[in-house]
């Protein structure tokens, strides 16, 4: 196991502490884990949307200029999906 130390807002500490107390996690470690283990499996998932949304372009005989500004779209609309902030 690798240990890392992380610096919180009050705020944002409190509210890991709120969901402990709640017993929906045991402690900090499981509740980080369960969070990044969701963000892993939501950029997977973002992933094989895009994907097939290029597949399903490819199978129209539709092609398109992925422009900056085309990725950008689908950065945003991913975005939205996913309620994902900038990495």
């Amino acid at each position: 196991m690798t240990y890392l130390t992380i610096a919180l807002p009050e705020a944002v500490k409190a509210y890991v502490d709120g969901q402990i107390s709640s017993g929906k996690y045991s402690n900090a470690d499981e509740f980080l884990t369960v969070l990044i283990e969701r963000e892993r499996e939501q950029e997977h998932q973002a992933k094989q949307k895009v994907n097939a949304m290029l597949q399903s372009t490819l199978e129209k005989n539709r092609t398109v200029e992925a422009t900056d500004e085309w990725w950008e779209q689908q950065h945003q609309y991913l975005k939205k999906i996913y309620r994902w902030s900038s990495h």
